[in-house]
């Protein structure tokens, strides 16, 4: 991840994104679709209770 010099580039949303997407499981990375990707990352930040 690149350093910011402004403090504009600090709280650019690609920039505090990126270590979010970084802890993502793999599965919910590699989703095929938008709506698989949805139902992944559900089951990854809330675990299996919500199903």
């Amino acid at each position: 991840m690149r350093q910011c010099v402004k403090d504009i580039g600090k709280y650019s949303f690609p920039h505090r994104m990126v270590e979010k997407w970084n802890a993502l499981n793999n599965k919910v990375v590699t989703a095929h679709n938008v709506h698989n990707c949805k139902e992944k990352l559900d089951i990854w930040r809330h675990g299996d209770s919500t199903l």
